[in-house]
């Protein structure tokens, strides 16, 4: 072989090195920058990556903003979990109908693809009629919901010192009439149940939670305890009281069935919501896990 060809020979050689390192590089490249590639982090523009389809931070914000009218800043962590927990649900939920074979190139359409993954489930819930001793089942396992509605008459007084209030009460139990009872140890009306007969639902939001259930306990003539709370010493005097009183079955039957029907369907939305997030590639930013 002359000096030539070897020469040749050792070019070739050389390119062939550089053509096949140039090939890996543009191989590896590829390889990393490829649609369906795992990215180690989640971009600061992005609040989450779901298969690789970002929610973008900008949008984060303004949804937090539609649901609590707060910027990102005000926001509780548990707002801020709850946000991006529907986000990534809406995410998966639409990706879910692209995998059905529908396009989600605009806003409508992507709403639309998370109804229709949701009305399916309806549709499924709707598929099998619920047999009598399921619905019977399921009454049972929620009496409050099939009860009428708890009317309260009572006048709510407020104290002024504990000693009073003991007092006063001590004096209705005694025969003392309530008014009198009242005036005489300087009790005075609320007037937070002035209305008269009430609701349950309405006294509970004129009394608060703590008085309402003390109330709630007592029977016709009955007076409570004294009750401290912050704005002072409460004493409940209630006329009358009638507690919610259980429908029979036969009654409340059609609200039965739909109730059912609406707690199935909130049961298959949590298992799809759960399967579609297990099987889901999700990386969250750091700071709004």
């Amino acid at each position: 072989m002359t000096p030539l060809d070897r020469s040749s020979e050792e070019r070739s050689l050389i390119l062939c090195a550089v053509g096949a390192l140039a090939g890996l590089v543009i191989a590896g490249a590829g390889l990393f920058t490829a649609q369906g590639t795992r990215v180690a982090g989640v971009p600061p523009e992005d609040v989450a990556i779901v298969n690789q389809v970002p929610i973008l931070m900008s949008d984060y914000t303004a949804q937090l903003r539609a649901l609590y009218d707060v910027g990102l800043a005000q926001a509780t962590p548990a707002q801020k979990r709850r946000t991006l927990d529907t986000m990534i649900r809406e995410e998966l939920y639409v990706q879910r109908g692209v995998e059905l074979g529908t396009q989600n190139d605009v806003v409508e359409v992507r709403t639309a693809l998370v109804g229709a993954v949701e009305g399916q489930q309806s549709i499924d819930a709707d598929a099998t009629q619920p047999t009598e001793e399921a619905l019977r089942d399921f009454f049972r396992a929620h009496p409050g919901n099939y009860a009428n509605e708890g009317t309260i008459t009572l006048t709510d007084y407020r104290a002024p010192s504990l000693d009073g209030a003991r007092a006063a009460v001590a004096a209705m139990r005694g025969g003392q009439p309530v008014a009198a009872a009242a005036a005489a140890h300087g009790l005075r009306d609320t007037g937070r149940t002035s209305d008269g007969e009430e609701f349950y639902f309405a006294a509970r939001i004129h009394l608060g939670a703590r008085l309402f259930a003390a109330a709630q306990a007592l029977r016709d003539g009955q007076v409570s305890d004294p009750l401290p709370a912050p704005d002072g010493v409460h004493v409940l005097a209630v006329a009358h009281n009638a507690p919610p009183t259980p429908q029979p079955f036969e009654r409340v039957r059609p609200q039965v069935i739909e109730d059912y029907r609406a707690d199935k369907v909130a049961r298959m939305q949590a298992g799809a919501d759960a399967f579609l997030r297990k099987r889901a590639d999700v990386q969250i930013a750091p700071g709004f896990e």
